[in-house]
């Protein structure tokens, strides 16, 4: 069991930041920046841009702290120069009245929830599940990557190339690792690991929907526990919808949920 503290919650944020830059740096080096990536920090608070690929993913704000509430019409304009949207994520305990009265003057509203689940990081954390079998990804593989990651989130066929790219980028970064599951030798499913420190990071999981309630994601997920603990990683971390099917999967397998983030964007 994990004991929910303020320096906990550090590490968990620093590990997640990590996971966004060092992912974003990448795609930075890719044609010339093609897709129009730029980080910039106003005291703790990172922005995250990418002007090819809107949305609250990559265009996104974290580390906003109670006392950095004077840096909230920079980062605002930061956006507004690139004709871009932020979704602001606050953290309980580091954000509180002062920033959420400023983003309501600047006509934004929380929007929505996510979760933080934490667990520690165990060898034995990998189990046999039967007709599952999960591998590494070779350079030659990123395509399929990218068609089972856009067919299961529902997204256009078009993107599969794109996304296939943004991830192959990261291909010889030690701090990541991609995994295969397939069902019966048929490819199931995909996910990433990223570490940092001793904080690994379940960066992305996607299943295809036949393949959905037969164990797939557990078993990746533990993979991913036993490698993070291979890498002399103490904790794994993940984040979820609140109450979905990825949250109840990584209780399943062990993590606790350590905090909500409440996520806020402007409304017209």
């Amino acid at each position: 069991m994990i004991i929910t503290k303020p320096e906990f919650v550090d590490r968990l944020e620093e590990a997640e930041t990590n996971m966004l830059c060092s992912r974003l740096r990448a795609i930075e080096t890719l044609d010339g920046n093609s897709l129009g990536v730029a980080i910039e920090t106003f005291g703790q608070a990172y922005a995250f841009s990418a002007k090819c690929m809107p949305g609250p993913a990559f265009n996104t704000v974290r580390g906003l702290r109670e006392e950095e509430e004077g840096q909230i019409g920079k980062i605002i304009r930061f956006y507004e120069k690139k004709e871009l949207e932020p979704q602001i994520q606050l953290v309980p305990g580091a954000a509180g009245n002062k920033v959420m009265q400023a983003l309501f003057r600047q006509d934004f509203c929380q929007t929505g929830f996510h979760s933080v689940l934490a667990g520690k990081c165990s060898r034995q954390a990998e189990e046999r599940h039967e007709g599952i079998s999960i591998r590494t990804l070779k350079l030659e593989d990123y395509r399929l990557y990218g068609h089972i990651y856009t067919e299961s989130f529902g997204m256009p066929a078009f993107l599969k190339e794109s996304v296939a790219t943004n991830n192959a980028v990261l291909h010889e970064e030690r701090n990541w690792a991609f995994y295969l599951a397939e069902v019966e030798e048929e490819p199931a499913g995909v996910a990433a690991l990223f570490t940092s420190g001793s904080i690994a990071v379940l960066a992305a999981c996607a299943v295809l929907g036949r393949f959905r309630k037969q164990g797939v994601q557990q078993a990746l997920i533990a993979r991913r526990q036993a490698d993070a603990a291979a890498a002399g990683c103490t904790y794994i971390c993940g984040q979820a919808g609140f109450a979905t099917t990825s949250q109840r999967n990584m209780e399943r397998s062990g993590l606790q949920t350590i905090y909500t983030k409440a996520l806020w964007q402007r409304v017209s």
